[in-house]
């Protein structure tokens, strides 16, 4: 996948977790990288295919002196999450915050967090046999859609299907869905629970009816990467050295 980066551009900000931080501000370091296609925008010379770094710089600049955090590691995810919210087209970014003033009484050259976030796809069954099965669903797919980092490509068909194992019960409403995520496999799934529950979802008996029942079928994912480091500048004397 092809690159855009941004390299240590400089933004005078207020974070942290001393007072002192929050009002006196410092200054603070980004880097981002951007994975995306740049083919088209190469062969065909227009802005339109590709992304803005002007734009950008402007935005991430915006992001980190609007909004004042604690911690940097919240920052970093906000403008992370911000990147690919707004564009598209857009499948990964890595994003570096330096706070090479930050209030540490040892020699370092800076501190840096360190994040990687990218788009996943999600394939989920959807399913209804109480109620108004459809009128179910159809609620189920607005509140997926409806949240900022889920989005609905494709939607199946819905088709009758009897039960199975507790097979006491009414006739089941099934389809697919196909949908684009920031979440990890572990938060689509709180994500899932937490529709199936607004909508009325009991688990009374195992494999009994129900007003929704959200499943995932399969997601394509990329291993989520944390890292925080520190790069020390440390004189060692000479006689140590041999």
């Amino acid at each position: 996948m092809d690159k855009i980066c941004i390299r240590r551009l400089e933004v005078f900000a207020f974070h942290g977790v001393y007072e002192e931080e929050e009002r006196l501000g410092q200054k603070f370091y980004i880097t981002a990288e951007l994975e995306l296609d740049t083919r088209t925008a190469g062969l065909t010379d227009d802005l339109r295919a590709s992304v803005n770094y002007g734009d950008i710089c402007r935005e991430l600049t915006g992001l980190m002196q609007k909004k004042r955090h604690k911690l940097i590691e919240a920052a970093a995810e906000d403008m992370a999450l911000y990147l690919l919210e707004k564009y598209t087209q857009v499948q990964k970014v890595t994003v570096e915050l330096e706070k090479p003033g930050a209030p540490v009484p040892y020699p370092l050259e800076t501190l840096m967090v360190h994040i990687e976030r990218s788009r996943h796809r999600a394939y989920l069954s959807i399913g209804s046999n109480l109620g108004d099965r459809r009128m179910n669903l159809a609620a189920a797919v607005q509140l997926l859609a409806a949240q900022p980092d889920v989005w609905v490509k494709k939607q199946s068909p819905l088709y009758e299907t009897v039960p199975y194992g507790y097979v006491e019960q009414p006739v089941f409403l099934n389809g697919c869905l196909e949908i684009e995520t920031l979440r990890s496999p572990q938060e689509l799934l709180v994500l899932l629970h937490e529709i199936e529950k607004k909508l009325g979802r009991t688990r009374d008996i195992h494999w009994g009816p129900r007003t929704v029942d959200l499943d995932i079928i399969f997601m394509i994912t990329v291993s989520l990467i944390h890292r925080i480091s520190i790069s020390l500048i440390w004189i060692w004397p000479t006689e140590n050295l041999f």
